[in-house]
């Protein structure tokens, strides 16, 4: 396939709005769209080279998948072989046995099913993720699986019968990813089916290209119209860029803005157009060369200057990380891309054997840290008598509210109480068991409420018989839209429930993982300021919901400076990742929590018991 500067010059387009948009500028809240920019580059490159090869005869999976190893691997094992000593230096337990699953994943190439499964890509956490932005190759490799096979059936079909197979499957995907925008985004974000055509696109590209035997803008005779196409390319590129957010539905029709647009410049920016010359200038192509470098080194990078500080780092500091970022690119582009891909170098058998070993191992370190928890009990500061043999201590202490999952009332029991909720709600059933404060109080806990509910048919027969049973209904967190609370509380009524308490946000800070590295002489009293994002988010449900039902977590734990302990008072630490309770953190939690007006007589009927 003829080389083209302006592909490079485009990746170069890509890539940069991805590292700023991960560094954290608002600025740039639409750069994630250079992800897609990539796709469509790939469905257009692979299609190009796969086609070329079955119709020279000389096509075979053995070639492509070496060729996809050579390109994709050493680079992406290097990246994850320096991630982690620095993360065994610089991660607290849950951080690091989440980077081992996430190790494992991102060697098998389902780093995108793992995060699908366990959480957001936008959340917060995300942030501290040295791996998280794996799920694109992922996504890839999953359509490098899928697509040669799909192309060698259908490529010898009538042009029109092709492009039609290739066109209702990207139009199917399409639709799919619009649907999952609103019904399931977590999954429509990070999984093939919703992307699929976004490299469906940049391969219908290679196919027009390949039948009209031109690898230019030639379908469109006139220069300046060429010239004008694609500039509107590159600005609609820009417009997801700059007006695109967190919040844009994503992947959806909103995802053709950007894609269409690298489409455009595909096709019409050709070196004798404005836009082709632009994207064949050197620094930009440059950048393009180094760019799958470039964007495998920028987020561990950033994550672990987020790690290694105890507030978040300047903008300063995480530009510094993004230049970085494009030196460390250019060392292995240099020292690893280019060797590796050159076949004379280093023969398939080298290739295949060392890419096996180090993979195999990365993986195996990755189930290795799982298992052992982070290896937990390096760290005297967090509990570890609730491990047990061959068991993990997550598990074993989430346990207990798992077991009270739509557990019948017992009627024996002074009080019923019905929690509901996520693992917020899991943390506040640990607060009360940490502390026998349900000794004499009948537990039921329910996980899969619906997010906003509308009327009382959103609500299953479970839930209502416990709901008309309870004494407490007790939400975990606030809603996440807190305009549907009076409509969720109304409901509620309506179904029995005669006293709703809502438990506030909390939150410990920016990091642990710096404050661990204080000295001791001054990191068991180290006092966190509570983040800015928590901060407004609390004021927003003081102001919204009524007093006598919300119990404000924040205003019981901080000091007169707004400020929260880290620590307990014998040296445990209270939250790892600065939202959710350890153990030895419920269990002091609880202690404040309970002595709240609205939650004492959950406490009281077992004080009064045990008296």
């Amino acid at each position: 396939m003829r080389y083209r500067r302006e592909v490079d010059g485009l990746r170069a387009i890509a890539v940069v709005p991805v590292m700023l948009f991960h560094a954290g500028f608002a600025w740039c809240g639409g750069g994630f769209v250079g992800v897609d920019v990539f796709f469509v580059i790939s469905g257009y490159l692979i299609t190009g080279i796969i086609l070329e090869d079955l119709n020279s005869g000389t096509f075979s999976l053995a070639k492509f998948y070496e060729r996809r190893a050579r390109r994709i691997l050493p680079a992406l094992f290097v990246v994850m072989l320096v991630c982690l000593p620095v993360a065994w230096l610089l991660m607290l337990p849950d951080d690091l046995e989440n980077f081992g699953q996430s190790l494992f994943a991102t060697a098998l190439f389902s780093n995108n099913v793992l995060l699908w499964m366990t959480s957001g890509y936008f959340s917060l956490a995300s942030e501290f993720k040295p791996l998280v932005h794996t799920w694109s190759l992922g996504v890839e490799e999953q359509y490098y699986m899928l697509f040669p096979l799909m192309l060698g059936l259908l490529w010898r079909l009538p042009t029109r019968a092709f492009v039609g197979i290739l066109g209702v499957g990207a139009a199917l995907s399409l639709g799919l990813a619009q649907w999952g925008s609103v019904n399931a985004p977590m999954a429509s974000f990070f999984l093939l089916g919703a992307r699929f055509w976004e490299l469906l696109l940049g391969a219908l590209i290679s196919v027009a290209f390949f039948y009209g035997k031109s690898s230019t803008g030639a379908i469109i005779a006139n220069p300046v119209m060429r010239s004008l196409l694609g500039v509107a390319g590159f600005l609609m590129i820009g417009v997801a860029v700059f007006l695109f957010d967190r919040f844009t539905p994503f992947p959806s029709v909103y995802t053709l803005l950007p894609t269409v647009g690298a489409a455009l410049l595909i096709v019409f920016a050709t070196p004798e157009t404005f836009m082709g010359k632009f994207l064949g200038l050197s620094p930009l192509v440059a950048i393009g060369l180094i760019s799958y470098s470039a964007y495998l080194w920028h987020q561990p990078l950033l994550a672990f200057s987020r790690l290694s500080s105890l507030s978040e780092p300047p903008a300063g500091q995480l530009l510094v990380a993004i230049v970085a970022a494009f030196g460390l690119a250019w060392l292995s582009w240099r020292y690893v891309e280019r060797p590796f891909r050159d076949r004379g170098l280093l023969s398939r058998r080298v290739v295949v054997a060392s890419m096996a070993v180090v993979g195999a191992s990365l993986a195996s370190a990755g189930v290795l840290i799982n298992q052992k928890s982070g290896f937990v009990h390096q760290w005297s500061e967090l509990n570890t008598e609730v491990q047990e043999a061959g068991r993990r201590l997550n598990a074993v202490y989430n346990e207990g509210p798992y077991r009270y999952r739509y557990a019948p009332f017992d009627d024996s029991k002074p009080l019923k109480l019905l929690v509901l909720g996520n693992s917020f709600a899991r943390d506040f059933i640990n607060a009360g068991m940490e502390n026998l404060y349900f000794r004499e109080v009948s537990l039921s806990y329910v996980e899969d409420v619906p997010a906003c509910i509308q009327r009382e048919a959103d609500v299953n027969d479970r839930l209502k018989q416990l709901l008309a049973a309870a004494d407490y209904v007790v939400l975990g967190s606030p809603p996440d839209t807190l305009a549907c609370f009076r409509r969720d509380a109304e409901v509620f009524e309506k179904l029995g429930a005669t006293r709703l308490v809502v438990i506030g946000i909390k939150n410990f800070g920016w990091n642990m993982n710096a404050v661990m590295r204080l000295d001791e002489s001054v990191r068991y009293s180290y006092r966190a300021e509570v983040l800015e994002e928590a901060r407004a988010e609390n004021a927003d449900a003081v102001r919204t919901l009524p007093a006598e039902s919300f119990v404000n977590l924040i205003a019981i734990l901080a000091d007169e400076n707004g400020r929260v302990p880290v620590f307990t008072p014998d040296r445990k630490i209270i939250s790892q990742d600065r939202e959710h309770l350890t153990k030895a953190g419920a269990a002091y939690v609880g202690r404040l929590m309970f002595e709240h007006p609205l939650l004492q007589p959950l406490k009281d009927a077992s004080r009064n018991v045990a008296e």
